[in-house]
Formats: structure tokens, sequence, C-alpha cells
């Protein structure tokens, strides 16, 4: 474990999971982050206010919607519920028709006390994987079968992860039913894109897969592992209550 273990914030949460699903481009502007990259996924295309700046609301917001027009990408502002005015700006893009969707709580686990053990079954294989090989067991069992400038955005995203990283795959004689991806930087871990099989779930590969990761993090001496789930999934959320994960703040977005 790390000797100093600092209690996690907020702000240092949102700074770690922002490190650890990088943007092709960041834009920083009067305490804003503008981030882009393709159009892969809301949370690298899109603007999160982080610390406190000067110039107006208003004027920032219409600023941020020429920058992701000159990148042909449609606005899309990310909120974190414990930035300070974040409810001016939510009030804001309300009132320019931007609409909430996707509300997700961001959530920790101490690690000080936590030992995820192994399984013992033998016909589970928990293991880690190349990225590439990882990448194309990801894009299949979420079977969104990307576009292929897509999947060579999202394999650049990873490539540009600065901290140790762990690809886990979870096979089943010889089959990979789950998948996840952790990252580690400055004592905390952040897990991401944890995903099962839609035809084999309810068997316990997600638990399994999860203190995978876990066994990981405690091996990497993090003090905290993190992660983002999305409220309305509600198995997702039950599978981290029961690992004893505590939300500790939510984000959401807003777009057109």
């Amino acid at each position: 474990m790390n000797d100093n273990p600092i209690h996690p914030t907020p702000l240092h949460i949102e700074e770690a999971s922002l490190n650890a699903w990088p943007s092709l481009n960041t834009y920083l502007f009067d305490g804003w982050l503008a981030r882009f990259a393709n159009g892969y996924t809301k949370r690298a295309n899109s603007v999160t206010p982080l610390y406190p700046g000067v110039m107006d609301v208003a004027a920032k917001i219409k600023a941020c919607e020429k920058l992701y027009k000159q990148q042909h990408l449609p606005p899309i502002f990310r909120l974190p519920g414990f930035v300070e005015d974040v409810g001016v700006m939510d009030g804001r893009l309300a009132a320019r028709g931007y609409k909430k969707i996707d509300t997700t709580s961001v959530q920790t686990l101490d690690l000080s006390f936590c030992f995820a053990a192994m399984s013992e079954r033998a016909y589970i294989l928990p293991s880690r994987s190349g990225m590439e090989s990882w990448l194309g067991s990801f894009h299949e069992l979420s079977g969104d079968n990307p576009h292929r400038a897509d999947a060579e955005t999202h394999q650049q995203m990873l490539n540009n992860i600065i901290g140790e990283k762990c690809f886990m795959v979870l096979m089943v004689k010889g089959k990979v039913v789950a998948c996840g991806l952790a990252v580690a930087s400055n004592g905390h871990v952040g897990i991401f894109d944890a995903i099962v099989d839609k035809e084999q779930r309810r068997k316990g590969y997600g638990t399994e897969l999860m203190e995978s990761l876990l066994d990981w993090a405690v091996h990497q001496y993090a003090s905290f592992a993190y992660l983002q789930v999305m409220v309305a999934n509600t198995p997702a959320i039950n599978l981290y209550n029961k690992l004893k994960f505590k939300e500790l703040y939510r984000y959401w977005y807003r777009a057109l």
C-alpha cells in the first residue's frame, strides 16, 4: 500500500480520471477543459468546468460552442456536481436548449483493508492481455462494431494513457466472457470499460473481473480505486455496492 495515502477529494478523482481516459486534444479555457477525440465517447469530447474563472459563463458557453463547431463536433458539457457555481452553468445550458442526460455516479473504494482473492474455479482464467487483443475483445463484447476511424481513435487514446495500465480479460473454457481496464497513478487506480458478455451475465463473472482488477490495484500499492457508473445501470450499481464502493459525487451531461 501507499505509505502516505491521500483520501481522494472529488477534484483528485476528476483529475485522475481525465488523465486516465485522455482525449486526443485538450483546450484550457478560463478554468474549463474542452476535450476533443474525433467524437469517440462523450467523456473525451466534452467541456468539463474544473477551476474558478473570471469570464462570464454565457460568453464562455458561446466560445466553447464555436470551438466544437470548428472541429465539426456537437457541443457537449460535462458537469461535475461538486464544482463551484455548476448550477449557474447548468441553468444557462438548459435555457439554451441543452438536455440533461446520462447522470453518472463516481465511486471510490478504500483499498487499505481490501484483499481481492482470485477465483479458485479452475475453468476461469483471469489474465492480463495485450492492448490490441483486449481492444478486440472489448468491442466484441460491447457489440458496438465501431467504424475503423473510431477503433483507431480508441487505440490512440489507450496509447496516450500515462501511467501503469492493466488490460484484463476473463476467460471461460477458452472464450472471453468479460474484460476491463485499470489505470494506476499517484496512489489511485481507475477502473474503466468493465463489461460482461450479455449472454453470460448473472453468473458471477462481473464479480470475478472486478476482484481481479482490484487485486492488480492492490499490487500496484494503490490506496483507493475509483470508477464511474451511470445511475440508471442498476446491475452495475448493485455489484459495486457489494464490493463496498461508495459514491463520492455525481456528474451529468448537457447536450443539444
